[in-house]
């Protein structure tokens, strides 16, 4: 069923084994000493600072992945190589993830979709784009389709940050957790984990790359500044007449208490509202999946993206 003719929640159970979605090669980290050569993708200057990004495919409209706090380029690996099959997709690690260079603070969403906006047009990346952001990736899409509404086809949504969530949370519990993953909204950080699902024969790499002082520095920073990203997209211009699709998670993830109760009330009403955004809204339900749903389910997240180019750009 073409995207556009949705306007409600579904359920969207997985109908279609992922495992060949987890299926790949390894890609070697570069430390400061490695040859850049087995960097996948390639390192580019925006202004005295460097940042990676990978591109797979031809075609239009052009698909820009965007991950969550923490997260970074080699989570979308398989995802990015099935759409690849359709048209150019480009995933890339924001600054002092993955393979980027540090960048300058404070790193707010406004910084972060300028340096995005200036990698793609450096790295002759061109538009128009779909953007999907993922949890904190989220804004970086939104903040985008408004600022380069002219080079904006679309939005796809993956359980992502809502402006006004810090404001309408409960009051948190007492509790502070101790291992945290990518994509996590807890400004406590101790110990890093990857998420089970990741594909192992990659997990050596990401496990070094979280692990390392620049990735812990530049999480720290995004999330200290995470109340001024959400303000810089809610004092944004309004939202252009593109595609939207939100992807939410149908599993819980919060406490079975009157706290997590509400937190599960107040995250699906926050993701009612960002699927209203924009033109022919859709709002699908990963129905086996935590907050991590390319991860967990990348088939919902390959066929929604399949579905808004079916629906929207089959004849470009």
């Amino acid at each position: 069923m073409p995207l556009k003719m949705l306007s409600h929640r579904v359920l969207f159970p997985v109908c279609f084994s992922i495992l060949a979605y987890f299926a790949g090669s390894t890609v070697l980290m570069a430390s400061p000493t490695d040859s850049e050569s087995v960097i996948p993708g390639r390192l580019v200057d925006i202004g005295g600072y460097r940042l990676h990004i990978y591109c797979e495919g031809n075609g239009m409209p052009t698909i820009i992945f965007d991950s969550g706090t923490g997260g970074f380029s080699l989570e979308w690996t398989r995802v990015q190589k099935v759409l690849s099959r359709r048209t150019r997709v480009c995933s890339y690690d924001r600054a002092g993830y993955g393979w980027s260079d540090l960048g300058p603070l404070p790193r707010t969403s406004e910084r972060i979709t300028r340096e995005l906006h200036t990698l793609l047009d450096k790295a002759e990346v061109n538009g128009p784009y779909i953007l999907a952001g993922h949890s904190f990736g989220g804004y970086t899409a939104q903040l985008f389709a408004r600022n380069y509404p002219e080079e904006t086809a679309g939005l796809v949504l993956i359980d992502a940050s809502h402006p006004e969530q810090i404001k309408r949370f409960p009051s948190r519990e007492p509790k502070i957790r101790r291992q945290v993953r990518p994509g996590s909204h807890t400004h406590h950080i101790f110990r890093l984990l990857l998420h089970p699902d990741y594909p192992e024969e990659n997990m050596l790499t990401a496990h070094r790359i979280i692990q390392s002082w620049h990735h812990r520095l530049t999480w720290r920073e995004e999330m200290n500044v995470f109340t001024l990203s959400a303000k810089q997209v809610l004092d944004s211009r309004p939202m252009p007449a593109v595609p939207v699709v939100v992807l939410t998670r149908g599993r819980r993830v919060w406490p079975h208490n009157a706290y997590g109760n509400e937190m599960e009330r107040v995250w699906m009403e926050l993701q009612d509202e960002l699927s209203q955004l924009g033109a022919n809204p859709v709002h699908l339900i990963a129905e086996r999946s935590g907050h991590m749903i390319h991860l967990e389910q990348p088939g919902i997240v390959i066929s929604a993206m399949q579905t808004m180019l079916d629906a929207n750009f089959s004849g470009e």
